[in-house]
């Protein structure tokens, strides 16, 4: 069906699927929607001998066990005997011998044959068992620090036209690749460069295909003191960390280049996504309705689909204290770090135009206050001291009063060694570099650690010796006493929770703890481990992939949008 139109302007569509978030998940889901579907090639998984063998059972042709494999009938496992001297094939053969084969897609796999697949698959970062599955299919071995080939080809639909192409549409209020062009375009990824990548378009492969020097038009030159030199922009080592922008560039020039653009509709608000609950309104099982508004034009839009995919992350509100002031001293509060390194600028600036010809000028100035102890307010207290700009940092201490001894020897509480757990030493110095400042009770240049402290007033005073206005914190100490301090700027940065407010009163509905707010580590929505639909859901066709989920890595929220996808194509036509 085509667009239709009402006398109030406002749009309307009819789309089978209707996504509404234009992240890496979505992105994703709409290039198997377009058709594109991953085969097995055949080749051995090079830590799992078993799930190669489940992967030729489930996948080859005519549900006859391959040569290569043989039931063992007194214990029923699958076992696999293969040849050690197998060479892997070019592309272009895996593709032929995939041809030949006959082997069908993943994607056309039943929920059964998903579950035997994923049976024991192991990895870190999620428990979800599909997430696994496609990453130790996408990424076979990462974990162990190696960079070795996929096990999985993509056909189009171009070529290979009994591949199904599914109606749909992607929402998102900026251009493809959702938040990563909020990020600071300066700051590297947590993630690894090779873990960004999404299939179709390697990532090294896109850096050769747009060249070294259009790369540094994408992201502005690294000045930080995290990085030793400027990154070589001609080799972005799979295995290394890559600055934000690089990648929120490979985003957006992705969905061009995979011919997915006619898909996506950018600058769009989503302000409703209901179901149509009563039968006789549903128009050919268009059971969904989402609208929302054109944020350049202010033209109202309607969308009627069969299905609704919840992709939007959960980095749109910043999470508050709730203390009196914090609103209203937008001058020198802020919860933003992006925001943050802006007024850091500003102040080094204006401190030089005042006199100061060095860092150690900059230190006499009054410090930052940071209040957190995740990865962002260590990007902060970074970027602070990098502009040689004073730091107090408040941070909760764990309630566990052990202390585990890091790689370097320092001893750290229970909850901040489990964050340093997950971030190896030698790709993650910073990190490592201020989570032991923070431990060892030491004051440090331009940082000052108040582990336990708690923000509990702020504002802006009246100094009677000079008649000046300054701005003052005051904290409370474990052990009750109250501190102040003069501060130029106060960052609160204690996380973030997605913006749901276009779901109404089915927002807090959806998560593991009902009436509770959604977020992805403490209360993510509800899902099935292998469709990925909203268990709550006030009726079929809801969907919901990455951080609303937990899952907050791109190379787990791939997984999701494959269960989606999967999933929407053995119903769309049925239901």
């Amino acid at each position: 069906m085509q667009q239709l139109s009402n006398a109030r302007e406002e749009t309307v569509y009819y789309k089978d699927v209707v996504i509404v978030g234009n992240g890496p998940g979505g992105i994703f889901l709409s290039f198997m929607l377009n058709g594109n579907w991953p085969y097995y090639t055949g080749d051995s998984h090079p830590g799992d001998e078993m799930l190669t063998a489940r992967l030729h059972y489930i996948l080859d042709n005519t549900n006859k066990v391959n040569e290569d494999i043989k039931i063992d009938g007194t214990d029923s496992t699958l076992r696999l005997y293969k040849d050690e001297d197998k060479k892997t094939e070019p592309d272009y053969e895996r593709q032929t011998q995939i041809e030949k084969s006959g082997r069908k897609s993943l994607l056309e796999c039943t929920r059964e044959e998903l579950e035997i697949l994923a049976t024991g698959v192991e990895g870190r970062g999620t428990c979800r068992p599909l997430a696994l599955l496609l990453d130790q299919l996408q990424h076979p071995c990462v974990d162990a620090g190696l960079n070795l080939p996929g096990l999985l080809s993509w056909r189009s639909a171009e070529h290979f036209p009994q591949q199904k192409v599914v109606n749909h549409v992607v929402l998102g209020k900026g251009p493809p690749g959702g938040a990563w062009h909020f990020m600071d375009p300066n700051v590297l990824t947590i993630s690894l460069s090779r873990w960004m990548s999404l299939p179709g378009l390697d990532f090294q492969k896109w850096e050769r295909l747009v060249g070294a020097e259009q790369l540094r038009k994408f992201s502005i030159l690294l000045q930080d003191a995290r990085l030793s030199a400027e990154p070589n922009f001609d080799t972005l080592d799979a295995m290394k960390r890559i600055p934000v922008g690089i990648v929120a560039a490979y985003y957006k020039d992705y969905v061009k280049k995979q011919g997915l653009s006619k898909y996506f509709k950018t600058g769009r608000t989503i302000t409703s996504v209901r179901p149509i609950l009563d039968r006789k309104d549903c128009e050919d099982n268009y059971s969904w309705v989402v609208k929302g508004y054109d944020n350049l034009s202010g033209r109202k839009f309607r969308y009627k689909c069969k299905k609704v995919v919840l992709a939007t992350g959960s980095t749109n509100t910043f999470n508050r204290l709730g203390l009196a002031g914090e609103e209203t001293q937008s001058s020198w509060v802020t919860h933003d770090l992006n925001d943050l390194e802006t007024r850091l600028d500003r102040l080094a600036g204006k401190c030089k135009k005042c006199g100061a010809r060095d860092n150690q000028d900059l230190s006499k100035i009054d410090p930052v206050l940071v209040v957190g102890a995740g990865l962002s307010a260590a990007d902060a207290i970074i970027t602070a001291r990098c502009r040689g700009i004073p730091v107090i940092h408040a941070f909760r201490e764990s309630s566990d009063a052990s202390s585990i001894e890091s790689e370097s020897g320092v001893k750290l509480s229970a909850n901040v060694y489990e964050r340093l757990q997950s971030l190896p030493i030698s790709l993650y110095p910073e990190y490592h570099k201020i989570y032991e400042m923070m431990a060892d009770g030491r004051n440090h240049r331009l940082y000052k650690s108040l582990p336990g402290y708690k923000l509990v007033d702020l504002g802006v005073k009246s100094n009677d010796s000079n008649k000046t206005k300054e701005r003052r914190v005051t904290l409370r100490s474990p052990s009750g006493q109250l501190f102040t301090f003069r501060v130029s700027i106060l960052a609160i940065l204690i996380g973030s929770k997605p913006d749901l407010s276009y779901l109404g009163d089915y927002a807090n509905k959806l998560g593991k703890v009902e009436d509770k707010p959604i977020s992805g580590r403490s209360n993510p929505i509800r899902v099935d481990d292998f469709t990925y639909e909203v268990i709550k859901s006030p009726r079929k066709g809801l969907y919901a992939i990455g951080s609303l989920v937990g899952d907050n890595f791109v190379r787990f929220i791939l997984g999701g949008a494959f269960g989606v996808a999967a999933h929407i194509l053995r119903t769309i036509d049925t239901e």
